[in-house]
Order: C-alpha cells, then structure tokens, then sequence
C-alpha cells in the first residue's frame, strides 16, 4: 500500500487542459526540471510535481491558513483552528482571487489542474491518508492564496502576543510618554536602537540604554506577584522561533570574481519533513513567435506555482522577515463581552458577528462566532481583567496579497526588480537582488500603508507608491546585508516598517548576527566567489557572547571559585573555551546558558515588580540584551529585586543555578557539550503519533553546531530551510542546500536526499544534474 503511492517518475501521460507537449526531467537527487511551450503549462507541470511528492504538506498549509486543521486530525487540532479561523482567511483568499487579473486566475486554475492530476497519477492516495482514514480532498485555485497566508501566520502571528506584553507593561508603568528629559521606563526596556545595530548605510554611534529613574520603575520597592513566570509553552528567550529570523545578502560585481552580483540567502524557518521548499528549475524556450525564453531555478512554495527564491539568469534574489509592524493591537477596558455587543464603563460597543463552522473528524460540528469592532476581529477576551484585545492585521485586507510576485520571473535588472516593490502582495519579506551587470538592491516586497498610525491596517488604506516605499540601491561599500534588524538609516523609512512600534525597535530581532555578517562580508578579499558565502553561512563564531565570558571570569575569580569546586570547574572550562558555538564545545554551553539564566531572571523581576499577568508573559523583546547589560554591569540598586543583596549575589545565584541545573543534565560538567544539547531532530507531522516508525519517517538527529546570534542559526527544530549562493548568468557556479529530499514518500529514494550535505554544510550544485528519470505529459 505504502509502495502504490509512490509517484511514477517515468513514462507518458495525456493531461486534460494541456496545450502543448511538456516534459518533466528529475535528477539523482530528483530535482525536477519542466520544460513547457507556455507559461499556463509551466504552471500545470509545476503543480503535478507539487501534487505527487508533496501533497500532504500543501494539504496542511491550506488547512492551517483556514483554520481547517481539526477535520482532518479531529478535536486534537480545534485549539489550532480557533485561532486561525478568527482572521477568516479562506473568505479573504477567495475575495483576493477575485480580485485577481484573468491571466492570474487562468495561471491558478492551470496549476489547481496539475495538483489533481499529479495526485490521481499515484496509485493510490498519499501514505498520509491511509493512516489518517480520510481520502484527500482536490486542490481548488483559492488554496494557492491560503498557502501564502499559511506562510503570513508563521513569520508575523507570533507579535500579537508580544505586543500585548509591551503595551501591558507600559500600562503597568503608567503608560508615560518619553518626553523632553524624561528617561522613559519602556524605552529602557525596548530600546528603538542599540549598539549591536548594523544598518546598510552609516554607521551609528553606539546607544547605551538610560537608566530610567527610582519614580519610574524601582524594582526593589515594589510588590512582586506570585508565579510571574511565563505561561506553559511561551518563550522566555524572545530569541527562538520565527525571532531568529534570516539571513540574505548581496556583493557588488565590482568585488566578485565573475562582475556579476552575488546573492546568498538562507531562510531560518521551523523544520521539518518534508523540507518547506521545493526545488525546481521551470523553463520555457518560447512563447510562439518572438517569444522571450523562460529560465528559473531554486525554490518553490509547494502550493503555488511560482519561483520564490533562486535566479532567472538576468537577476538572483532571496529573502528575510522585514520584523516590521504589520498589525494593530487594540486594548478596550470591557466589563463583559455579549452575543453582539461589548460592555465598558462607559457603555456598549456593538460588535459584528459571523458564525464560523468548523468540521471535526469523528465528532459534530463546532460553531465558532468571530467578533469584529472597529479596531479589528476580537482576538482574546478577558472581562475579569477589563482587557479586550482587538486586532488589525494587514492580511486581513485583501489588497495585501495577490500574486505579482511573479513579476520577478520577468525582472532583467535591480531597477526592475525594486519598481516592483511596492504592488507585491506577500507577507512582508527583506528582498535583497543581484543582476548579472553587477548592481545590488534592497527593498521590503509586501505592500506598506502610508503613516505610523495603529490605525493603518484597519478599513481603506492607502499603499505606499514607488516614491516612498523603502529601498536601497547600489550603496558605497558594495554590500547589503539583513538578518531582522534595522536595514534602514532613513527615518520615514524606519517609520513606514516599524509603524507606531518604531519608537520601541519595530519587532526587530538584536543585530548581532547583522553584524557579525557584515563584518564577515567587510573581510573578504576581492573576487568573492559562492564558496565564500557558505563560509560566512557557516560561520559559528559566538562573537556575542565574549563580554558574557568576560563577565563570568571575572565574577569566578579565585575568591569566589574558593572552597566551590563546582565555580571552580566552571571557571576552567570557560576559560578554555574557543569561541565557537560548536558541538564539542562545552565552554560556549556554560557561557550561554548563564547568559539565559540572567537574562529570564532579569526580565521577571521587571514583570513581577510590574504585576504583568503570568499569561501575558511571552518573554523579553529580543532589543532586551541592551538594558539587560547595562543592568548587570552598572548594577542600580534599585533595579535589583530585594530578595538579592546586591547584583554580586544575584549574579552569583544565576551562576549556582546554571550549575545545578546543567548538572541535572550532565554527570560529568566537561562532557555538556554544544553538540549534546543541540541535537536536530527534523521530523514529519504524523511521526509523534507513530512512534515506531520514527526511524522510517523522520531525518536521523545530529548534533550540530550554531545558535542564534551568529550566521549558522541552528537550533533543535529550527534552523537555515535552505542556503544557496549564486550569481546570475553563472548558477554553473552557485550551490543550493536544503535540509531534507524532494519527496515527502519515506520509501523514495528522494526523502533524504541532501539532508546530510546540509547538515554538514557540503555545496550542492545550485542547477539540477543530468536527468534520471523523464516523465512526459501531453495534451489529451
């Protein structure tokens, strides 16, 4: 049974709906190259690869986007479904598909078509469903949309939850705006900018955070409350998920070997099997007479019949989460929350209603009433404490997401590319381009409204145009870099992205990793080539943390260590440390996790001096790391929490606790190494229920090395989805890596294929090989 669903890679079909012949080549690593006479065939080949190895991860996309999880899963999947179905999103995709031009729609319909026709070529349904008891349902052209906003939850639903956090602490802190002389409490704690900062364009000076003043926050007097640790399954670290962001970059032709611009990007998504992308390369010789050729190679989305990243041979491309503010978060003081309407002190708000049905497999339906308000869909209620949250997400509004994307195909230049910008309708993305005459580009492709205004996600909204949307072009050192920080010096730019969250760092990740990248990229020779990127990918170097180490040196010295042999070992083991993040290396274990001690013990003294609710509690903003040092170094009284005499004794508790509980882990300290605790374990959505077959269904666990603030960003589910480099006019010379195969069937060939070139960090061709297997579909 598992065998029957495996797809056929040789032999001829006739395909309903195809208007020339097309052919469909896959290599040893079963890379697929489509080569069609138009680009509606293009998009009905891409689709029935997508359809036979990937369906089931299409189908999840999809379901995920519309809160549809639970009729294939049952009740186990209603928690998932109740969030997502708030926002509606298979009522918005159909409005974007109607909206969308004749030719994209007639482009969606050719692919929906592939899908079903990829799907109906196995033998039998997909493995997934027979263990599941559900047949699969057919691809429809709205589900294309759905995959993108699948892909607008991962990257931005996790800020709700942290913006929350913010405005309730700056609530809790009296809700003071920083004024002339005033040193404001909540720009200590979420600083707009900080020293790690590293724009492309001038350097700025570094920004120690101010103190904020005894009358504005004085820990050591307030009343902490109970438990204000963070509520089970939240984050402490604001450093993990989609917070660890991505990586891209672009060198000027003036400083590579080939005078063409070089691109290198690497994605840092959740992993999983199989892989997030799908690699293809998509060609067509000619459109009839005169017709201009077609070449894309790199990665699609499985779900849409696009290229996201890669090169078209004129231009090469990638992209990183913008970290911006697309959202608004709304607070209504409400005393109790009706069928229709909202209670305050002050009154009534009436409230919109419409009645969600959501299928659950093996029991009845649930009917689910998505509230609206003025400032958006009522996202959690919580009369007790007389806070409703409202929110207003810029996905939501159907003008925010359409396919021009696909304009990339066509792009010869960075002009071009950038002219693009301000109409691409996707979740907001750092595009960095290349083109093969050397010119390099930034510019943030997800379409922008005007002002810094809460309010600008909410009704009609007018769109940044080409005179306003933020771009850089060819700047003087040759080099744009971005991994989630702040890209851009331009204030009204900064404004535009970071909304009226620009004043507190946007929803910017700390800019170590930004510059430990550029630094890279500022040392390298003339006639940069690709092999020099997947250096710089690789580098694992944990430059962030050597003040830490510095710290803890100092604070074991030889009176503290005394009559503590565990201090003691402590020390000596720091002391030996390399540097690196890798997976021998116990030193940088202990550094790190007293780091995370301190900083999670820091941050809830500050919340529970604060009375933040424990379930409001998702961890410090990732700009934490400013006041955090600012605090152990210049020690305030004040700002230390009573139980503690003084930061000495506080600091000396976090090392104590570190030990013991890296004791809990290790017998032996010297043995808790990197690599132990940062095992990779790559594993498919069903794997957790079928435990036995882990070993068949998911990618072998490895300790690997990186983490968070240096390029190799690599954590335990979590880590670079992709990683190429290439310049365009020569993907000869480029490479591509994914962490995982092509397919998504464990008995093929193609299921690991790559993953432990990616594990290891060995180049793969960036163009597929010579074909092992044709497949030839023809019109019926």
């Amino acid at each position: 049974m598992l065998r029957a669903s495996l797809p056929p890679l040789d032999g001829e079909l006739r395909a309903v709906g195809l208007k020339a012949t097309l052919h469909i080549t896959r290599d040893a690593l079963g890379v697929p190259t489509i080569d069609a006479a138009n680009r509606f065939d293009l998009a009905y080949g891409t689709g029935f690869v997508h359809g036979q190895d990937r369906f089931f991860q299409m189908d999840l996309s999809r379901r995920l986007a519309a809160g549809e999880l639970a009729e294939l899963f049952g009740a186990r999947a209603l928690a998932v479904d109740r969030k997502t179905r708030l926002f509606r999103l298979r009522s918005v995709a159909r409005q974007v598909l109607a909206e969308a031009s004749v030719p994209q729609r007639a482009l969606l319909e050719a692919y929906a078509r592939g899908v079903n026709a990829g799907l109906t070529s196995l033998r039998s349904r997909p493995w997934e469903y027979w263990v599941l008891g559900t047949p699969p349902g057919s691809w429809r052209p709205e589900d294309t949309v759905l995959v993108t906003y699948a892909m607008w939850w991962d990257l931005q639903s996790e800020d709700f939850a942290y913006e929350r956090l913010r405005q309730e602490v700056n609530a809790r802190l009296g809700g003071r705006e920083c004024g002339d002389g005033w040193k404001c409490a909540l720009s200590f704690l979420y600083p707009s900018l900080t020293e790690w900062d590293a724009p492309v364009g001038a350097e700025p000076p570094a920004v120690p955070a101010e103190l904020p003043p005894p009358e504005a926050l004085n820990i050591r007097e307030a009343r902490p409350v109970e438990a204000a640790h963070p509520a089970a399954g939240a984050s402490m670290s604001g450093e993990s998920g989609n917070r660890a962001g991505s990586n891209n970059w672009a060198v000027s032709g003036r400083l590579t070997a080939s005078g063409a611009a070089l691109v290198a990007n690497d994605m840092h998504l959740s992993l999983r099997v199989p892989a997030v992308w799908y690699r293809a390369r998509l060609r067509i010789a000619g459109e009839g007479a005169g017709g201009t050729p077609l070449d894309l190679i790199g990665a699609t989305l499985p779900g849409a019949p696009l290229l996201v990243v890669g090169s078209n041979t004129h231009i090469a491309w990638g992209f990183t989460n913008s970290a911006g503010n697309w959202a608004s978060l709304t607070r209504v003081p409400c005393t109790a929350v009706g069928a229709e309407e909202l209670s305050t002190a002050s009154g009534t708000l009436a409230l919109t209603v419409t009645r969600e049905r959501i299928h659950v497999k093996g029991a009845a339906d649930l009917e689910l009433d998505v509230k609206s308000g003025p400032a958006g869909v009522l996202w959690q209620a919580d009369p007790g404490r007389r806070s409703c949250w409202f929110v207003g997400w810029l996905a939501q509004q159907p003008e925010a997401t359409n396919l021009s994307l696909m304009g990339l195909e066509r792009a010869a230049s960075v002009a071009e590319a950038l002219a693009l910008a301000p109409g691409i309708g996707i979740p907001h993305e750092n595009l960095v381009v290349g083109d093969r005459d050397g010119h390099i580009g930034w510019s943030i492709f997800g379409r922008i409204p005007e002002g810094t205004a809460a309010a600008r996600t909410l009704g009609s909204i007018e769109w940044t145009t080409a005179a306003d949307h933020p771009r850089i072009v060819d700047p003087p050192r040759g080099l744009i870099w971005t991994a989630n920080a702040r890209v851009s010096v331009d204030r009204k730019e900064l404004a535009l992205i970071g909304g009226s969250d620009a004043g507190y760092g946007a929803n910017y990740v700390l800019g170590a990793r930004a510059r430990q990248i550029r630094d890279d990229l500022q040392a390298l020779p003339g006639g940069a080539k690709p092999a020099d990127m997947l250096r710089v990918q690789l580098d694992d170097r944990a430059l962030f943390l050597a003040r830490w180490r510095a710290l803890l040196l100092k604070l074991i010295d030889a009176a503290g260590a005394r009559d503590q042999p565990g201090r003691a070992e402590f020390r000596r083991l720091v002391e030996a440390w390399d540097g690196r993040a890798g997976v021998d290396s116990v030193g940088y274990q202990l550094v790190r996790s007293f780091r995370d001690h301190t900083r999670d013990a820091v941050w809830d003294m500050v919340v529970s001096a604060l009375g933040v609710p424990p379930d409001y509690n998702v961890g410090p903003p990732s700009q934490f790391e400013t006041p955090l040092w600012q605090l152990v170094t210049r020690q305030p009284q004040y700002l230390l929490a009573r139980q503690y005499a003084d930061w000495p004794a506080f600091l000396s508790a976090a090392l104590d606790a570190t030990i013991a509980d890296l004791g809990a882990e290790c017998a032996d300290l010297a043995r808790c190494t990197w690599g132990r605790h940062n095992v990779v374990r790559i594993r498919h959505p069903l794997s957790p229920s079928l435990p036995a077959l882990g070993w068949l269904l998911d990618m072998p666990p490895l300790g690997l090395p990186g983490d968070t603030h240096m390029p190799r960003v690599q954590q335990v589910a979590f880590g670079a989805s992709e990683r190429f480099a290439v310049s365009p006019g020569h993907e000869s010379q480029g490479y591509f890596q994914l962490p995982g195969g092509q397919s998504g069937h464990p008995l093929s060939p193609f299921y690991r294929s790559g993953f432990l070139a990616w594990a290891h960090g060995e180049p793969q061709p960036f163009l597929p090989g010579p074909a092992r297997h044709t497949f030839t579909l023809k019109p019926n």
